[in-house]
């Protein structure tokens, strides 16, 4: 099969490996798309979290298949998983897969707070396989079905979708309130459909790109463009003074996190959902004199996946006019949309038989 293999920053082969067959309580998954999404840049264009020493979770080194947002179908089980049996997974069903993998054992396991687990891993970074591939081998507990409404490539958009519903579920906007998201790039979208699905129309994006400004807005959000105003200004004269109840940042840039806190009403939070490359110097003094909340956001916890697949099901999370493809071969053509803002949001489509057929049967792109 062919897979997607991050080999160091800014190499990333398209290449031939084994197909992964599965073990006890395991099932195959034939990919049929994988997102690329802000981890994957950072993977490629900075410094890959896995490395050439195996992680002590996952025992995963450098070459890493990428990939860690994917849908497809069932394929095969192996020994008490799937097969037969009526359990999460049998060959057919079409699912999507909570990538990250937990110890069990941490303090914060042991509380139920298992996707902040303090040796976190996943997979597509940290652990065996990857989406961006023909086949993936995963746990079964990781696999959720997907309804007959809910198609593949929706599928493969959960797991941003989740970290989105977390972020919006950490602010706590109450229905009819209003709130900032900055960057409206596929997890800023995916706040935006859930502040609507939670009952929070009057929402404003803050995003720079003009494509992205207009995907948002087409989905109903009051869009600004932070290079032709003072978005606290902005947010402050729509608010009547009073700020937002509530702001998402999703962008990853300091003067977008400021910005989000001068937006705020009194006592309210900014969720910080975004990977920032570089230390983070905010106005301490702001957050003091409102005081403002500032509350981390990683991952999903227990149930989220299943309340963002119901969210879909039901009409919610809209994927109109916001989407892009490209086939495996142009993985970093991908990253470097992604990265430079010129998409929303890129799923790579990887076709039935990707590897077979004539042709080289590795290439080394960057």
């Amino acid at each position: 099969m062919l897979a997607a293999r991050l080999y160091g920053p800014k190499d990333l082969r398209i290449e031939e490996m084994p197909e992964p067959e599965p073990g006890p309580g395991e099932v195959k998954v034939r990919v049929a798309y994988a997102g690329i999404c802000g981890t994957d840049v950072h993977e490629f264009f900075e410094v890959p979290r896995a490395t050439h020493e195996p992680n002590p979770l996952t025992g995963a080194t450098l070459p890493q298949t990428l990939g860690h947002e994917f849908a497809g179908t069932v394929v095969a089980g192996g020994e008490g998983a799937g097969g037969e049996r009526v359990g999460r997974a049998a060959p057919g069903d079409r699912v999507c897969v909570r990538p990250i993998r937990t110890c069990g054992l941490c303090p914060r396991c042991a509380v139920g707070l298992s996707h902040l687990c303090t040796a976190l891993a996943a997979i597509g970074v940290t652990s065996p396989g990857g989406g961006l591939a023909e086949y993936v081998v995963v746990p079964e507990s990781a696999v959720f079905r997907l309804p007959d409404g809910v198609p593949l490539e929706q599928g493969a958009l959960v797991e941003p979708m989740a970290v989105a519903l977390n972020a919006v579920e950490r602010a706590q906007v109450p229905r009819g309130g209003s709130a900032l998201v900055s960057g409206a790039g596929a997890v800023g979208m995916g706040a935006l459909f859930a502040l609507k699905a939670h009952g929070v129309d009057d929402v404003l994006v803050v995003e720079p790109s003009p494509s992205r400004r207009a995907a948002a807005g087409r989905h109903g959000a009051r869009v600004l463009d932070p290079g032709a105003v003072d978005v606290a200004d902005e947010v402050m004269r729509h608010t009547r003074g009073r700020g937002v109840d509530a702001a998402i940042e999703c962008s990853g840039r300091v003067d977008a996190l400021n910005t989000a806190i001068r937006s705020l009403a009194a006592r309210a939070p900014v969720v910080m959902v975004a990977l920032y490359s570089d230390p983070v110097v905010i106005d301490a003094s702001v957050v003091r004199l409102a005081e403002l909340a500032l509350l981390g956001c990683e991952a999903y916890p227990d149930g989220v996946f299943e309340r963002v697949i119901a969210h879909m099901a039901a009409g919610r999370f809209p994927t109109d006019g916001w989407l892009d493809h490209v086939p495996l071969a142009d993985t970093v053509a991908g990253l470097h949309d992604v990265r430079d803002a010129r998409r929303v949001k890129v799923l790579v489509d990887i076709p039935a038989g990707a590897g077979a057929g004539p042709g080289p049967r590795s290439s080394t792109v960057s």
